[in-house]
């Protein structure tokens, strides 16, 4: 009991400065993208002015989480899902005053009572608002969250502090050394990284008069598009919140002529409003010191929007990405309730979050309808003599039906139709593991 005290402690100081900042494995399904299909999304043009005075993206600060800490035995006990990827733990139990502990210091961090000095934990962690949306819409009492974007485990108290770090007003938890998180890109690319390269180069016609590629169309600005299209497999069940994570896989500019171009690979989601919610990441030409970011965006009445922050004030920025540091993954929840549709971010290595960027739905909205993989070349300059690659990957794991509030995979919720191609891009689709992966592809030449 001392040791717990000793822990929850030094717990607290780690976070009082905080205090002082304001605030089924599916079988095997590889789909080839080497067919022109009927689909064609419209094409969503991303301005050029869009990101114009563009501010970093700031990760959410103590006072807007939440976390409980508790014995796996007590999950062990309550968790009575089948499912082994989703936990179920009663509301009551987590928001009851007898059963947690906080400190005034850290009065949103809760760690469960009588917990021994060598007991193994779990850790619960997500943005205060979206717990409250989960507690909101839980059925029978009880909220079931996918293990994999919300749940960390660590052999005790002990082995939790030492993976704690304070950076600014953040607190970022890494995974204990004993329990590390699953390499879930690494086991969904698996299969398909052999063909990207291949099919892209059926996309590439070379022209054997000039060595270079036919139909370079001289035309500015020229759009290079394939996306891969998805649609709900049962049109008669309604879905309203989606989780999965989008990993810039590699990217690499060589060349010292300053073309001007952009690539933004992209996973949207098109609602059966005719709305789209959209998480782009947009690879930046040499002008823009051939950096990456990541951000939503909303398309609606024929064109791309901000979307505002949690305060529907102001849009909150993007996630600025090290290209040092690919390949990295970041967690994507994107919903809607009560009149709003949000995308939250989840940095996955460190349960930091960034969101919910919100926005209005429109009238009428009641589900998610079609889901698409997407990879564009926007070249603004000729002649190009740049060479570049970029490979980034979107994997949709979970979607929420409506009325039953559980989560199911999201290999049961989407089925791929035709793809559309076109040359220097590619994407490519793959159903293992339960996941619906896309795997969006530029190179050039």
């Amino acid at each position: 009991m001392e040791l717990r005290k000793i822990c929850i402690a030094l717990l607290a100081l780690m976070l009082a400065a905080m205090a002082m900042v304001p605030m089924v494995s599916a079988e095997e399904n590889t789909i080839n993208s080497g067919e022109l299909g009927a689909a064609v999304t419209p094409h969503h043009e991303i301005s050029d002015d869009y990101l114009k005075d563009m501010k970093p993206a700031q990760w959410l600060p103590e006072s807007k989480m939440i976390t409980f800490v508790l014995s796996k035995k007590t999950v062990a006990k309550v968790d009575q899902n089948p499912e082994p990827d989703i936990i179920t733990l009663p509301i009551e139990y987590l928001n009851s005053k007898t059963s947690f502990s906080s400190t005034k210091e850290a009065p949103t961090f809760f760690i469960e009572n009588n917990l021994a000095s060598d007991e193994n934990i779990i850790l619960i962690r997500m943005p205060q608002e979206m717990y409250q949306q989960f507690t909101k819409s839980a059925q029978d009492g009880k909220i079931a969250l996918p293990a994999n974007y919300f749940y960390r485990y660590y052999e005790n108290l002990d082995d939790l502090k030492s993976h704690m770090k304070l950076e600014n007003d953040t607190l970022e938890i890494l995974p204990s050394d004993k329990y590390p998180i699953e390499n879930s890109l690494a086991k969904s690319t698996e299969s398909i990284k052999k063909t990207i390269f291949s099919t892209l180069t059926g996309n590439n016609e070379t022209d054997s008069m000039t060595g270079g590629y036919s139909a370079l169309d001289e035309t500015l600005p020229h759009f290079y598009i394939a996306r891969e299209h998805a649609e709900r497999t049962h049109t008669d069940y309604n879905y309203d919140y989606c989780i999965g994570q989008i990993t810039p896989v590699s990217w690499t500019l060589l060349g010292a002529g300053n073309d001007d171009f952009t690539i933004f690979q992209e996973r949207e989601y098109k609602f059966n409003s005719g709305e789209y919610m959209e998480i782009v990441v947009k690879h930046w030409d040499r002008a823009g010191n051939g950096d990456l970011e990541l951000f939503p965006t909303i398309w609606r009445s024929g064109a791309e929007s901000q979307i505002p922050t949690y305060e529907y004030t102001s849009f909150p920025g993007s996630i600025f990405i090290d290209k040092n540091d690919l390949p990295f993954s970041y967690g994507y929840h994107v919903g809607f309730a009560s009149g709003y549709y949000t995308i939250n971010f989840e940095n996955m290595e460190t349960l930091a979050w960034v969101g919910p960027y919100s926005v209005t739905s429109a009238p009428g909205t009641s589900s998610f309808t079609e889901l698409w993989g997407s990879s564009e070349y926007k070249r603004q300059s000729i002649p190009t003599t740049n060479t570049f690659d970029a490979t980034t990957v979107a994997m949709d794991e979970w979607a929420r039906r409506v009325g039953d509030e559980y989560f199911q995979y999201a290999v049961n919720t989407w089925t791929a139709v035709l793809p559309t191609t076109d040359q220097f891009v590619s994407v490519i689709a793959d159903t293992n593991y339960g996941r619906y992966t896309t795997t969006s592809h530029a190179a050039y030449p």
